[in-house]
């Protein structure tokens, strides 16, 4: 079977290059049974693993997320009324349906079924029988891909409708897509996360590129730009008059914003790429972005066909322009997620090639795929062992002699915590400011913080012979989660 898949992709190919085309084929249309059962395989191992990164307390921007639909009375009022970038449209719709009380892997099912949607949409997007397999591979066991495949957020509808956009995009290229389809991925993206119009950005720069260099005319560029783009632009236009209706409404609130500068990017972009392929800490950030960048331009010279520029343009192009604009929050890897999601793609085919090549291309290509699945190893241990953090049975604790007061170091996010959780137990907790710290003088005391950073004793403030002893702790591992240490009052 294997053997016969391979030769319908030469034929293929030997029919695309004589009806004078001179690019490959977008996307495998036809996979052999083996190859089928491979992909529905590495799906499975993808369902199990986001299954073990679902387990685990809610984090805050989970919470945050539900707190969000608090007010709301009906599912409309998530498109103008919850005016706010934690607001992930199609997540905070499946929150809403299921309700605040589910289990916290039922409140994860939407992601965690795109998330493995996006393992075998991979196999799908790649070129080439081994492609598709080493593609869906990588997709399935990437630790982002997993992180945001289990976290009841954006994120994995994001990374599943930009390579769904990717292949109808192409076949709209080939004048065989529909454009209907084509629109209904891109507003899904959307309503996944708004970081969707990075993916947008991408798609339409790299087909103004193939337009230009096939009729070398900016007139033809223009026309054809409006015709391909046409019907996502219609279909994501009422999500966007809701969205102005709610902002002139209501205003929009965005939860924070980090200045920008080289060192945030580079911990941005460069941790996302070790996240990527299990590259040692011991690599610089710069390295990283610097190696995988290069590695992108030398295949893109060498490979000189369409999907070659496409890398280029989301894995090196973007970057840059996101760093030439200093946008805020570079410091954060999930910002990076569409080059990520590329860059993902690229690694597939490359490893792709060198399986189908043989020989010593072979070897150095299973030698790769070796090295990657040690490297995520590495990094899904630790995320499984410490998840993105553990705050209910520190809520518990505090609360199970009955109504408890508490003060700490950050109080918009520790408390929107403590209430969530303290509500799922039926128990209450009292939120004590700073400034009444000595005449309340409150049972308990929670630092966010690196845990290994805090004392064992704390005199909450100088002179108020309020003195607390560390009697718990929690912490949490990879790209979410919060350090928290809890200390009870002992004077």
């Amino acid at each position: 079977m294997l053997i016969s898949g391979q030769a319908a992709a030469s034929g293929e190919a030997q029919t695309n290059r004589a009806s004078g085309s001179s690019e490959p084929v977008a996307a495998v249309q036809q996979w052999s049974g083996a190859v089928l059962l491979a992909v529905a395989a590495i799906g499975v191992a993808g369902l199990v693993l986001r299954l073990l990164g679902a387990r685990g307390d809610l984090w805050l921007d989970e919470i945050w997320s539900l707190v969000l639909l608090e007010p709301i009375t009906s599912i409309d009022q998530i498109f103008w009324r919850v005016n706010h970038d934690n607001n992930h449209f199609l997540n905070s719709i499946y929150l809403y349906l299921i309700g605040p009380d589910a289990s916290p892997l039922l409140q994860r099912g939407l992601s965690i079924a795109l998330g493995v949607g996006a393992v075998v949409a991979a196999g799908a997007a790649a070129r080439g029988r081994w492609a598709a397999v080493a593609t869906s591979l990588l997709f399935a066991v990437s630790y982002p891909m997993v992180h945001y495949g289990s976290e009841a957020r954006g994120y994995a509808g994001l990374a599943l409708f930009t390579l769904l956009a990717v292949v109808l995009l192409e076949r709209r290229l080939d004048k065989r897509g529909s454009g209907t389809a084509f629109g209904a991925i891109v507003l899904l993206g959307f309503l996944s996360h708004l970081i969707m119009v990075e993916t947008v950005a991408v798609l339409v720069a790299w087909t103004a590129w193939l337009i230009w260099r096939r009729t070398g005319s900016f007139e033809r560029v223009n026309v054809e730009l409006g015709q391909i783009f046409a019907p996502a632009f219609l279909a994501v236009l009422p999500l966007a008059a809701c969205m102005l209706i709610g902002r002139l409404l209501f205003g929009f609130r965005i939860g924070g914003a980090l200045p920008f500068s080289l060192q945030a990017f580079a911990q941005g972009y460069g941790g996302m790429i070790r996240y990527l392929f299990g590259v040692p800490d011991w690599i610089g950030d710069w390295v990283c972005i610097v190696a995988a960048c290069g590695l992108v331009c030398a295949c893109a010279a060498i490979w000189r066909d369409r999907r070659a520029s496409l890398y280029l343009i989301g894995t090196v192009g973007l970057p840059i322009v996101m760093a030439m604009a200093r946008l805020p929050n570079a410091e954060f890897q999930r910002y990076f997620l569409v080059p990520a999601t590329l860059m993902l793609l690229w690694a597939g085919e490359l490893l792709g090639r060198g399986f189908a090549a043989g020989g010593k291309y072979r070897v150095w290509a299973a030698a790769a795929m070796v090295a990657i699945l040690a490297g995520t190893t590495t990094f899904l241990l630790p995320f499984y062992e410490y998840g993105r953090g553990s705050y209910a049975t520190m809520v518990d604790k505090m609360t199970r002699d009955g109504t408890a007061e508490y003060a700490t170091n950050q109080e918009f996010r520790t408390v929107m915590i403590v209430d969530y959780f303290a509500k799922r137990l039926g128990r209450q907790a009292s939120f004590v400011a700073k400034d009444k710290i000595c005449d309340v003088r409150p049972s308990w005391l929670i630092l966010e913080g690196a845990i290994d950073r805090q004392p064992q004793h704390v005199d909450a403030v100088p002179g108020c012979r309020s003195a607390y002893e560390r009697v718990d702790a929690s912490t949490s591992w990879g790209l979410s989660g919060l350090g928290w240490t809890l200390y009870q009052r002992r004077d």
